[in-house]
């Protein structure tokens, strides 16, 4: 199912039991203009909430030329414009989980710190065209911007606080669907063999 920004509207309205939806997200009525100052951050917060199969990416990190201001890592890259949210750097076929750290350097620049060189980075990326949003994350989404809308569209703090709820119990549902597609093999060690 193809999504857009007004069908997202008026699912979130529906949520907080406002009976009349829009016709598109650019008119200017009080419920289009609340649900537009939200959708931003609500997008960007429900992304971040949770590790989602249609923005998952990668990318070879690239090297500031900088030494990090952290003694404990080798290395600083570049955050990629697109991420909002950093997942792990890919080990090597026999490395153990990839140890980094997001940091501002000392220009104030947004940088990753890893002791792994080169790096692929797997982050959440920013994705705004709604036709890629799965229905899981649509419902999750809408839930969220009603939980931040509520208050200046019904003025209803018990509303606010059911969405905020739903919109929980949302996310929990489609982290168990998002989970079930794809499969990655996993290598298991017996440690009887490592004694060896």
């Amino acid at each position: 199912m193809n999504f857009t920004k007004s069908k997202i509207f008026n699912i979130a309205l529906k949520n907080l039991r406002v009976s009349v939806g829009i016709q598109n997200s650019n008119q200017s009525d009080k419920n289009t203009i609340v649900l537009n100052e939200f959708y931003e951050s609500a997008l960007e917060q429900v992304l971040k909430d949770f590790d989602w199969n249609f923005a998952n990416s990668y990318r070879e990190l690239s090297l500031t030329g900088n030494i990090p201001q952290n003694p404990k890592f080798l290395y600083e890259y570049d955050y990629p414009n697109d991420c909002v949210f950093a997942r792990e750097i890919i080990p090597y076929a026999d490395s153990d989980i990839v140890e980094f750290e997001i940091a501002a350097n000392s220009t104030g620049q947004r940088v990753i710190n890893s002791n792994m060189t080169p790096a692929v980075l797997r982050y959440t990326k920013y994705v705004e065209n709604e036709t890629f949003f799965s229905s899981e994350f649509v419902m999750a989404l809408c839930w969220y911007l009603s939980f931040l809308a509520a208050p200046a569209i019904t003025g209803n703090r018990s509303i606010q606080s059911d969405c905020l709820a739903v919109y929980t119990s949302m996310l929990a549902k489609a982290k168990t669907l998002n989970a079930s597609e794809g499969y990655i093999k996993t290598e298991e060690r017996c440690s009887w063999i490592d004694e060896r």
